[in-house]
Protein backbone atom coordinates (compact mmCIF):
# COMPACT_ATOMS: atom_id res chain seq x y z
CA UNK A 1 0.00 0.00 0.00
CA UNK A 2 1.49 3.76 -0.69
CA UNK A 3 0.27 6.88 0.22
CA UNK A 4 -0.75 10.03 -2.01
CA UNK A 5 3.22 10.73 -2.23
CA UNK A 6 3.88 7.09 -4.08
CA UNK A 7 5.85 6.48 -0.74
CA UNK A 8 5.45 2.59 0.53
CA UNK A 9 3.48 3.01 3.63
CA UNK A 10 3.60 0.33 6.54
CA UNK A 11 1.16 -1.65 8.77
CA UNK A 12 1.98 -2.29 12.39
CA UNK A 13 1.53 -5.67 14.02
CA UNK A 14 -1.00 -4.70 15.75
CA UNK A 15 -3.12 -3.07 13.13
CA UNK A 16 -2.16 0.68 13.20
CA UNK A 17 -1.19 2.40 9.88
CA UNK A 18 1.64 4.38 8.50
CA UNK A 19 0.45 7.54 8.28
CA UNK A 20 0.37 10.38 5.23
CA UNK A 21 2.82 12.98 5.34
CA UNK A 22 2.49 16.61 6.40
CA UNK A 23 1.92 19.16 3.55
CA UNK A 24 3.14 22.13 6.57
CA UNK A 25 3.63 22.64 9.96
CA UNK A 26 0.64 24.12 12.25
CA UNK A 27 0.72 26.37 14.83
CA UNK A 28 0.34 23.86 17.95
CA UNK A 29 3.89 22.44 16.66
CA UNK A 30 5.74 25.58 16.89
CA UNK A 31 4.22 26.77 19.86
CA UNK A 32 5.02 23.16 21.68
CA UNK A 33 8.53 23.41 19.93
CA UNK A 34 8.99 26.65 21.55
CA UNK A 35 7.63 25.76 24.76
CA UNK A 36 10.15 22.51 24.43
CA UNK A 37 12.94 25.39 24.44
CA UNK A 38 11.88 27.70 27.25
CA UNK A 39 11.83 24.45 29.43
CA UNK A 40 15.18 23.65 28.56
CA UNK A 41 16.88 26.94 29.55
CA UNK A 42 14.81 27.69 32.65
CA UNK A 43 15.70 24.26 33.74
CA UNK A 44 19.51 24.80 32.77
CA UNK A 45 19.07 28.40 34.82
CA UNK A 46 17.66 26.25 38.12
CA UNK A 47 20.65 23.82 37.46
CA UNK A 48 23.06 26.76 37.63
CA UNK A 49 21.37 28.18 40.51
CA UNK A 50 20.00 25.36 43.10
CA UNK A 51 20.87 21.99 42.30
CA UNK A 52 20.62 20.56 45.22
CA UNK A 53 17.47 21.30 45.48
CA UNK A 54 15.42 18.19 46.99
CA UNK A 55 11.47 19.00 45.41
CA UNK A 56 10.38 16.19 44.09
CA UNK A 57 8.46 19.05 41.40
CA UNK A 58 11.70 20.18 40.80
CA UNK A 59 12.61 16.56 39.65
CA UNK A 60 9.64 16.66 37.42
CA UNK A 61 10.18 19.70 35.88
CA UNK A 62 13.69 18.91 35.47
CA UNK A 63 12.62 15.76 33.68
CA UNK A 64 11.05 17.10 30.55
CA UNK A 65 13.86 18.83 29.06
CA UNK A 66 16.10 15.61 30.25
CA UNK A 67 13.93 13.24 28.35
CA UNK A 68 13.11 15.06 25.28
CA UNK A 69 14.50 14.08 22.14
CA UNK A 70 17.14 16.46 21.84
CA UNK A 71 18.41 16.68 24.97
CA UNK A 72 22.12 17.32 26.59
CA UNK A 73 20.25 17.09 30.32
CA UNK A 74 21.76 13.53 31.36
CA UNK A 75 18.82 12.14 33.95
CA UNK A 76 21.12 9.12 35.96
CA UNK A 77 22.73 11.34 38.09
CA UNK A 78 19.80 13.56 39.31
CA UNK A 79 17.64 10.26 39.93
CA UNK A 80 20.41 8.85 41.33
CA UNK A 81 20.61 12.31 43.89
CA UNK A 82 17.30 12.27 44.56
CA UNK A 83 17.23 8.45 45.63
CA UNK A 84 19.75 9.18 48.16
CA UNK A 85 18.28 12.12 50.02
CA UNK A 86 14.30 11.49 49.42
CA UNK A 87 12.11 8.47 48.80
CA UNK A 88 12.96 6.32 46.01
CA UNK A 89 9.48 5.57 44.66
CA UNK A 90 8.24 9.27 44.52
CA UNK A 91 11.38 9.48 43.38
CA UNK A 92 10.54 7.63 40.10
CA UNK A 93 7.09 8.98 40.07
CA UNK A 94 8.57 11.99 39.85
CA UNK A 95 10.63 11.30 36.72
CA UNK A 96 7.96 9.54 35.05
CA UNK A 97 5.83 12.14 35.07
CA UNK A 98 8.04 14.54 33.79
CA UNK A 99 9.07 12.02 30.57
CA UNK A 100 5.78 11.37 30.14
CA UNK A 101 5.23 15.24 29.24
CA UNK A 102 8.19 15.31 27.86
CA UNK A 103 6.89 12.32 25.45
CA UNK A 104 3.79 14.32 24.34
CA UNK A 105 5.73 17.44 23.56
CA UNK A 106 8.42 15.09 21.48
CA UNK A 107 5.48 13.20 19.77
CA UNK A 108 3.34 16.23 19.15
CA UNK A 109 6.22 18.43 17.61
CA UNK A 110 8.86 15.35 15.48
CA UNK A 111 5.72 13.26 14.41
CA UNK A 112 4.80 16.02 11.95
CA UNK A 113 8.46 17.12 11.28
CA UNK A 114 9.90 13.96 10.59
CA UNK A 115 6.59 13.26 8.00
CA UNK A 116 6.83 16.92 6.55
CA UNK A 117 6.39 16.49 3.17
CA UNK A 118 9.25 18.16 1.79
CA UNK A 119 11.66 16.43 4.85
CA UNK A 120 10.26 13.21 4.45
CA UNK A 121 12.92 12.23 1.43
CA UNK A 122 14.55 10.04 3.63
CA UNK A 123 11.53 7.57 3.46
CA UNK A 124 12.36 6.84 0.02
CA UNK A 125 15.35 5.06 1.09
CA UNK A 126 15.83 0.98 1.07
CA UNK A 127 18.18 1.43 4.57
CA UNK A 128 15.00 3.19 6.35
CA UNK A 129 12.26 0.84 4.85
CA UNK A 130 14.29 -1.86 6.18
CA UNK A 131 14.38 -0.40 9.21
CA UNK A 132 11.01 0.79 9.61
CA UNK A 133 9.58 -2.48 8.98
CA UNK A 134 11.74 -4.30 11.28
CA UNK A 135 10.93 -2.09 14.19
CA UNK A 136 7.18 -2.35 12.96
CA UNK A 137 6.48 -5.77 14.57
CA UNK A 138 7.12 -5.27 17.31
CA UNK A 139 7.25 -1.57 18.52
CA UNK A 140 5.78 -1.83 21.93
CA UNK A 141 8.84 -3.93 22.73
CA UNK A 142 11.24 -1.88 21.30
CA UNK A 143 10.81 1.33 22.67
CA UNK A 144 10.61 -0.66 26.55
CA UNK A 145 13.52 -2.35 26.32
CA UNK A 146 15.66 0.86 24.27
CA UNK A 147 13.75 2.65 27.16
CA UNK A 148 14.95 0.78 30.15
CA UNK A 149 18.79 -0.36 29.62
CA UNK A 150 21.69 1.42 28.86
CA UNK A 151 21.39 1.06 24.65
CA UNK A 152 20.90 4.94 23.23
CA UNK A 153 17.50 5.84 23.04
CA UNK A 154 16.96 8.54 21.20
CA UNK A 155 17.31 6.85 17.20
CA UNK A 156 14.29 4.44 18.54
CA UNK A 157 12.30 7.67 19.59
CA UNK A 158 12.87 9.05 16.20
CA UNK A 159 12.17 5.94 14.40
CA UNK A 160 8.72 6.10 16.29
CA UNK A 161 8.16 9.50 15.29
CA UNK A 162 8.96 8.82 11.30
CA UNK A 163 6.32 6.13 11.57
CA UNK A 164 3.92 7.94 13.38
CA UNK A 165 3.50 5.29 16.77
CA UNK A 166 0.30 6.36 17.90
CA UNK A 167 0.61 8.34 21.22
CA UNK A 168 -0.86 6.75 23.49
CA UNK A 169 0.72 3.81 22.70
CA UNK A 170 4.26 5.44 22.41
CA UNK A 171 3.86 6.56 26.15
CA UNK A 172 2.95 3.74 27.39
CA UNK A 173 5.91 2.12 25.88
CA UNK A 174 7.86 4.95 27.11
CA UNK A 175 6.50 4.71 31.02
CA UNK A 176 6.83 1.03 30.77
CA UNK A 177 10.71 0.91 30.09
CA UNK A 178 11.54 4.36 32.09
CA UNK A 179 9.79 3.69 35.36
CA UNK A 180 11.56 0.85 36.30
CA UNK A 181 15.27 2.18 35.09
CA UNK A 182 14.35 5.24 37.54
CA UNK A 183 13.03 3.30 40.82
CA UNK A 184 16.74 0.91 40.05
CA UNK A 185 18.82 4.32 39.37
CA UNK A 186 17.08 5.90 43.02
CA UNK A 187 17.66 2.17 44.65
CA UNK A 188 21.75 2.75 43.49
CA UNK A 189 21.05 6.45 45.36
CA UNK A 190 19.43 4.81 48.41
CA UNK A 191 21.93 2.27 49.02
CA UNK A 192 25.28 3.25 47.81
CA UNK A 193 26.53 6.82 49.90
CA UNK A 194 27.78 8.11 46.40
CA UNK A 195 29.38 11.55 47.11
CA UNK A 196 27.60 14.36 45.52
CA UNK A 197 30.58 15.54 44.05
CA UNK A 198 30.89 12.91 42.22
CA UNK A 199 26.99 13.19 40.67
CA UNK A 200 28.25 16.29 39.39
CA UNK A 201 31.40 15.65 38.13
CA UNK A 202 29.36 12.86 36.29
CA UNK A 203 26.97 15.88 35.02
CA UNK A 204 29.58 17.91 34.20
CA UNK A 205 31.28 14.98 31.90
CA UNK A 206 28.33 14.28 29.78
CA UNK A 207 27.57 17.86 29.03
CA UNK A 208 30.94 18.24 28.08
CA UNK A 209 30.86 15.01 25.82
CA UNK A 210 27.92 16.47 24.58
CA UNK A 211 29.09 20.10 23.97
CA UNK A 212 32.30 18.79 22.31
CA UNK A 213 30.41 16.08 19.90
CA UNK A 214 27.97 18.96 18.76
CA UNK A 215 29.70 22.78 19.03
CA UNK A 216 31.81 21.61 15.73
CA UNK A 217 29.31 20.20 14.29
CA UNK A 218 27.19 23.40 14.85
CA UNK A 219 30.16 25.36 13.31
CA UNK A 220 30.82 23.27 10.07
CA UNK A 221 26.54 23.25 9.70
CA UNK A 222 26.57 27.47 10.15
CA UNK A 223 29.49 27.39 7.95
CA UNK A 224 28.27 25.36 5.18
CA UNK A 225 24.48 27.14 5.15
CA UNK A 226 27.03 30.62 4.63
CA UNK A 227 29.17 28.75 1.64
CA UNK A 228 25.54 27.80 -0.24
CA UNK A 229 24.04 31.05 0.33
CA UNK A 230 27.13 32.73 -1.09
CA UNK A 231 27.34 29.96 -3.94
CA UNK A 232 23.37 31.03 -4.43
CA UNK A 233 24.09 34.70 -4.48
CA UNK A 234 27.30 34.60 -6.89
CA UNK A 235 25.17 32.34 -9.29
CA UNK A 236 22.06 34.67 -9.23
CA UNK A 237 24.17 37.88 -10.19
CA UNK A 238 25.62 35.46 -13.20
Amino acid sequence: MSDSDGRASYTFADGVNQPLTYHSLGPKVWILGGLMVVTAIVTLVLILQDFSSNSYLYLMFYAIPANSAVSVFPHEPVVIYFGSNGNVWYTALAASIGTIIAGFLDHSVFVPVMNLQSLAGYKDKGWYQKIAGLFMRYPFLVIVVTGFTPIPFFPFKFLAFSVHYPLWKYLSALVTGRFPRYVMLAWVGSLFDIPTWALFAFFGVVIAVYAYKAIPKAVAYVRAARRRRAEDSAAGNE
